[in-house]
């Protein structure tokens, strides 16, 4: 179960909004909290935090730990309008894919082989992606056939499973089966 706390000020001070489980698709319209955080705590699970509503635009993502101000996230003061959390922690054999570049859009995840991305409407439209562990291969048609490419926990531009973009790692809106290896 997932569960964070946005704070109006720094150092945790000022309103607070606890977020738990599925996250907010828009925080001016379920809490009228957006653009207001300054501090927040991750209480459990890894959350990723958008600058726009809908899971648009600038994202950070951000595990268990206090995090006393913009600066120890990333992120800029007042500018959370989204968050979701992700369905699985770190270091568990996870991979997500998700229909925008930087983690936006619909996100999907995997724990084992998927065959045909056409059974539940995701075929050729992954953008980005997040490795939480294991390696596994992305191919370009269904039943693991065609063109493939590793994506791992430690691959993508900063080493670290984060492909927030395609570039350079598989081909936009190609992905059309995975599995782990």
């Amino acid at each position: 179960m997932a569960d964070i706390i946005l704070y109006q000020d720094s150092n945790f001070h000022g309103r607070a909004v606890n977020v738990a489980t599925c996250g907010s698709y828009s925080l001016e319209t379920e809490y009228n909290f957006n653009d207001r955080t300054s501090s927040i705590r991750v209480k459990s699970g890894i959350w990723l935090l958008y600058n726009d509503s809908g899971y648009a635009s600038t994202c950070w993502i951000v595990g268990p730990g206090e995090y006393a101000s913009p600066g120890t996230w990333g992120g800029s003061n007042d500018s959370i309008s989204s968050l979701r959390p992700l369905p699985g922690n770190a270091g568990d054999h996870l991979a997500i894919l998700f229909g925008d570049t930087k983690y936006g859009g619909r996100m999907v995840s995997f724990t084992q082989a998927s065959a045909n991305f056409s059974d539940f409407n995701f075929n050729d439209k992954a953008s980005s992606a997040l490795i939480l562990g294991g390696q596994w291969s992305v191919y370009y048609d269904a039943d693991f056939h065609g063109e493939s490419k590793v994506l791992t926990s430690q691959g993508g531009p900063e080493k670290n499973g984060r492909y927030p973009s395609y570039s350079g790692f598989f081909a936009n809106d190609k992905i059309s089966s995975i599995k782990p290896l």
